[in-house]
């Protein structure tokens, strides 16, 4: 039992957490959860701030690009309207109204001249100079002197300088003869307040294309540049380049950022990376800068700064913890002593020493224990007779003596060892009494059970022979009803036939009664022949006469006479004897007609009987059916009554041996309870 109690004790300690690790697990978290709120809000104000500056600076970048894109289109519109302010220009441009007027101008080799002058000043950006004018339409430049007769200003896109009064840049285009990206720069050319015509220069754009892709933005960033109606004339990549931004499979917020023209930084998507720019205008001419930037790039600085605050982050973590584990080491040591005394105490061991020396809290915890040590050891005396009381009652020995008194809370310890004395001999007393009447009584359901499963099984073998009987009247029905169903149907098939030679007789009656109606039919005809024969005769004996009186001139004509004579009679003769055939015959059909309706009438009466017949074996059928359907259901019936007496067989055999096996366990408990001693002459 010491053991035992040892063992669980220890069990209790190896569980017990020590009040350093909660301690620590406390602080931590509390020191962690709180560095960890200062960390976030550190991490977010820092990257916050770096976002914004490097969006600053990204965008003073895009200004910066945009003020030397602005001043590069501001020295070509200079250029653009110095010449139109030009007088000698302004006087040709006057002077002129009509184009065979242009070359005998006397100020035509002065214009021209200061047009190759004007192109010679930045050979390497102007590829040409000129003038124009409506009306007439024409135009005047520095290579090729004058425009061809076909040449309408009209169509030119930079005509609005002329209808506006504004200074033009065009789209950009390929130039033919340099393969250069080209702009028209054009200037209002104004007279006494009136547009006479315009100034144009042709520059290219290489120049400003380099300056705008000579700025970086970082190591990967670069520079784009738009033209008013965003088509791309600078990119980083050149198969981009004359396509408009929609086409390079930018994302939309890009798309956004370039309409809305308000220079704000934004994250987009192009070539599947993820950027950082902003649209920056070039002054009034309604081009822009795009700027682009890696995402990776523009967050190294913050990310560089994030992983030093999380490196410190994760140090200080380390050295607080390790202070901790310290302090809280020198705190709690005495309490671990106070812990193994209370330990002991536990597992019984009272002859203890506390050698714990504090003036504090833990101090009075060890003076505590001490004194409840010694109270412990004047409780010896009460647990050796309890454990002596136990013993006995382990053994069987229900009749209690306790010599000791006790006092405090063991005086409740005694109360309940006589309360379990009592409790114990009154309950194994009437466990005792209990299980002679189960053992009585179990050896009598056995008994019960045994005539029950014997009967049961009589009258499952009853019912296994009642059963083949019904299964034996149940085939010789199912065969009947097989046999009268084949009897109707033969008699239906009989009976079909019987009608159908009922209507057959119909119909011969009714050939026959047509035979009997164009025999009469045939007489009639006949009569007509004989009459035909009896007037031929006549004819013939009034031709042989006139034949007679012709003489010797008729006698071929007598001839002729005598013969169809000849002819009648004969025809008389078997008109009659077709007369008396015919007559015959009708008389056969009468006769046969008569003898038809008899058999008819008898072939009526077969189909009536037979259709009687008919119904009977349909009626036969019937009932073996419905005789058929009763034996089966009695026969469902008795094998239910048979199953559910064999269940009962078993059952009565299950309980039976329940009841064998249940006196048994009732002399097993007998056993046990003998053990026990409730009184005390017992033996």
């Amino acid at each position: 039992m010491k053991v035992q109690k040892n063992k669980i004790s220890k069990k209790k300690v190896s569980k017990t957490k020590s009040i350093k690790g909660k301690l620590m697990l406390v602080l931590f978290i509390g020191c962690t959860l709180l560095l960890t709120i200062t960390g976030v809000i550190i991490s977010s104000t820092v990257n916050s701030r770096f976002t914004e500056n490097e969006k600053t600076i990204l965008q003073e970048t895009s200004l910066s690009v945009s003020k030397e894109a602005k001043i590069f289109f501001e020295k070509y519109v200079t250029i653009a309207q110095q010449m139109a302010q030009d007088k000698n220009i302004q006087s040709f441009l006057t002077s002129v109204n009509k184009r065979e007027d242009i070359l005998s101008h006397e100020k035509f080799s002065i214009v021209r001249n200061t047009l190759i002058d004007t192109q010679k000043t930045q050979k390497d950006v102007i590829l040409s100079a000129y003038i124009a004018e409506a009306n007439p339409s024409y135009y005047v430049d520095d290579l090729s002197g004058i425009s061809d007769t076909d040449f309408d200003l009209k169509t030119r896109v930079y005509y609005s300088t002329i209808t506006d009064g504004v200074v033009c840049i065009t789209e950009p285009y390929v130039d033919v003869a340099t393969d250069s990206m080209v702009v028209t720069i054009t200037a209002p050319v104004y007279v006494n307040n009136k547009i006479e015509g315009l100034t144009g220069i042709d520059i290219t754009i290489d120049a400003l294309s380099k300056v705008v892709g000579d700025y970086k933005l970082g190591e990967n960033g670069y520079f784009s540049l738009l033209t008013k109606d965003n088509i791309i004339t600078s990119h980083k990549d050149t198969d981009n380049v004359l396509k408009s931004v929609n086409e390079i499979g930018a994302s939309q917020e890009l798309i956004n950022s370039i309409t809305n023209n308000d220079g704000q930084v934004v994250e987009y998507t192009y070539g599947n990376k993820q950027y950082m720019g902003n649209s920056v205008a070039i002054g009034e001419s309604g081009w822009k800068i795009i700027s682009a930037m890696p995402v990776d790039e523009f967050t190294s600085n913050t990310r560089e700064l994030m992983s030093i605050i999380i490196l410190i982050y994760i140090l200080t973590i380390i050295i607080l913890s390790v202070v901790m584990f310290v302090i809280l080491g020198v705190v709690t040591k005495p309490i671990k002593k106070v812990t193994a005394i209370t330990n002991k105490l536990a597992e019984g061991e009272l002859d203890v020493d506390i050698d714990v020396k504090s003036n504090d809290e833990i101090g009075a915890l060890a003076n505590s224990i001490e004194s409840l040590t010694l109270r412990l050891k004047s409780y010896i005396v009460y647990i050796n007779e309890s454990v002596k009381v136990l013993g006995e009652l382990a053994n069987g020995n229900l009749v209690m003596e306790l010599e000791n008194d006790y006092t405090g809370e063991f005086a409740k310890l005694k109360n309940a060892l006589l309360h379990v004395s009592d409790t114990l001999k009154d309950t194994i007393g009437k466990i005792k009494y209990s299980s002679d009447s189960i053992n009585m009584n179990a050896e009598q359901v056995s008994n019960g059970a045994q005539v029950l499963a014997q009967g049961t099984t009589e009258q499952a073998s009853a019912i296994e022979e009642l059963s083949a009987e019904i299964n034996e009247i149940y085939a010789t029905i199912v065969n009947n009803a097989e046999y009268a169903e084949n009897a109707g149907s033969k008699a239906m098939e009989a009976s079909k036939e019987v009608e159908i030679g009922n209507v057959q007789m119909r119909d011969m009656l009714s050939a026959m009664d047509e035979i009997s109606n164009s025999s009469s039919e045939i007489g009639k005809i006949i009569k007509v022949i004989d009459d035909i024969a009896f007037q031929t005769n006549i004819l013939a004996l009034n031709a042989a006469v006139e034949a007679a009186r012709a003489g010797s001139a008729g006698k071929g004509f007598a001839v002729v006479a005598d013969e169809v004579r000849n002819l009648a009679q004969k025809s008389a003769e078997a008109a009659k004897q077709t007369t008396a055939l015919i007559e015959n015959s009708i008389n056969a059909i009468s006769k046969g007609t008569s003898l038809a309706d008899e058999a008819g009438k008898s072939l009526a009466g077969i189909v009536s009987k037979t259709s009687e017949t008919n119904d009977l074996i349909n009626e036969i059928v019937k009932a073996s059916s419905q005789q058929t359907i009763s034996v089966n259901q009695i026969r469902s019936g008795i094998e239910q009554i048979s199953s559910v007496v064999q269940e009962n067989a078993s059952t009565a055999e299950a309980s039976a041996a329940n009841s064998e096996e249940l006196s048994g366990q009732v002399q097993v408990l007998n056993d046990l309870v003998n053990k026990f001693k409730i009184e005390a002459n017992a033996l």
